[in-house]
Order: C-alpha cells, then structure tokens, then sequence
C-alpha cells in the first residue's frame, strides 16, 4: 500500500507541528506506516513557500502548517484552495481567538512555539518514562534517567517520581529491601544523580499502618507495619546510604512533595536547575 504523503511546513523548526502530526497518527489502525511525513523547516519567503507547494501539488499531499504571519497564512490557504489542496492550519484558529480575547495582536515570530511543544511533550515522555521505570520493574531506561530515587517502601519514591515528572525530569525509582541486591547497573551512572530517601521510623509506621487499613488487610501482612521490621528496613537503607557517600539523602519526613522535589532538584542540579 502506498504511503499517503503528508507535507509539514512551519516558518521555525516545525517540531512542534510534527509532534501533533505523529500524535495524531496513533490514533489510526496502521498508524505512521500509512504516510509519508516531510517536514520543511524555515519556510518565510514566498519563493519557499511556493516551492513547497507546488511540490504538494506534485505529490496531491495534505499540508499541515504552523505558520504565525497572517500574511502567509492567508497565502497558503489561497494557494492551497487554487491547486486544490487540503490544508490544516494548526494555529491560525487559536492566535485569532486569543487576540479577540486578549485584544492584542500576536507578535507573530516563527520558532516560538517549538519551546512551548518541546516542554509539553517533555512532560508527557517523563510521565511515561516514570510509569515505566516506577519500583525498579526495568532498568534498561538507566542512561536516560535525570534522577534516580532510593529507599525502602513508603518513603514517596513513586508519588515524588510522578511529581518530578510533571517538571520534566525523568526519574526512575528503586526500592531498598533487605536482603535483596541493589541492581549493580547503579554504578554505571553518575552517582551523584542518586538519591536516597529516608524517613523517622514512627512516622514511617503511621504511613504503613494506614495503609493496610485502606487495603483491608490483615494477618501476615501486618509485620509491613511493625515496629521491629521497620527499624531493620530503616538500619539496611542507612548502611547502603553510608556506602555510597555520593549520593546525598534526605529525610522526607514531614515534607511535601513539592518541598522533597525542590530539594532533590538542588541537591542533583545545584544552581544549574532550570524547571
């Protein structure tokens, strides 16, 4: 079957509008294999944008676009309507709307979109990738992780995870159980991307406690709040964090999650932390 060609054509980079064209193509059967994307980045002369569609004529391809000059919008959907092409104007429709509603006229500069996309699907890959690597069930994302959170069972590895996420950082969390390795692929990364988490043995078991309670469970299941247990969990992770001296550790008691991120984010980054 022939692929159905699609032409991309932005006066930046036209990233963001590629990104939204394979978004929407996985929402199809056969998905990218059934077209045939082009992109054409920097499109801001007439003598380009003619060039791009006459190629699209040439080829009967649908052309998407996210140009933010009305001008060369206006040119476009002109052009397209004479060779009887069809066209989608990402934008046109929104910057309209908001400058009716903003009652300012937009600054219409190319390339300003592709920062706004890029973190968007920043984002939406680091919440992917967390959900992936949550727990320590894969490792083989390790080269890719901005952080890596260590503790033992209800010290927030999995909600910090997701909430770092969200900022666009790709975490992978492992847990620490006595008796259990540590994946010796830990070592093959900078160790200062590390994090340990620990938390007070009282308030660790409150968390625990209630925990089961919201499970409904009952018999073997309650040494996961013990006392004896806990203290020999919190002694294991206290010995893994002693060596490896590299990695810094916080105390997550009594802390937020956007308190604990913030200073993950410092003890990783440093000044260098852009969120």
């Amino acid at each position: 079957m022939d692929r159905q060609p699609i032409y991309i054509v932005s006066g930046g980079s036209g990233e963001t509008a590629h990104r939204m064209v394979q978004a929407a193509l996985t929402q199809f059967a056969k998905g990218e294999a059934s077209a045939l994307v082009r992109r054409f980045q920097n499109v801001r002369s007439w003598e380009d944008l003619d060039r791009v569609l006459q190629m699209a004529a040439e080829k009967h391809a649908v052309v998407i676009h996210t140009t933010v000059s009305r001008e060369m919008r206006d040119y476009i959907d002109r052009r397209c309507a004479e060779q009887r092409l069809t066209q989608v104007d990402l934008f046109g429709n929104l910057l309209d709307t908001l400058s009716l509603y903003l009652r300012e006229r937009p600054e219409e500069q190319p390339g300003s979109f592709h920062a706004v996309g890029d973190k968007y699907f920043r984002r939406i890959e680091a919440i992917e990738f967390a959900l992936k690597f949550d727990d320590g069930i894969d490792m083989s994302g390790l080269a890719d992780t901005d952080i890596v959170l260590v503790g033992i069972s209800r010290t927030s590895k999995t909600p910090l995870s997701m909430y770092l996420a969200m900022e666009g950082f790709k975490v992978m969390n492992v847990p620490l159980v006595p008796g259990v390795r540590l994946p010796p692929e830990l070592e093959s990364i900078p160790q200062g991307r590390i994090v340990g988490l620990t938390i007070q043995p009282d308030r660790l078991q409150e968390i625990r406690a209630y925990r089961l309670k919201r499970l409904g469970a009952q018999g073997s299941a309650d040494s996961y709040s013990d006392m004896g247990r806990i203290l020999e969990e919190l002694a294991y992770a206290d010995e893994v964090f002693k060596t490896h001296r590299r990695w810094p550790v916080l105390d997550v008691t009594g802390r937020s999650i956007e308190e604990t991120a913030g200073l993950v984010l410092d003890r990783v980054f440093g000044k260098e932390r852009a969120v």
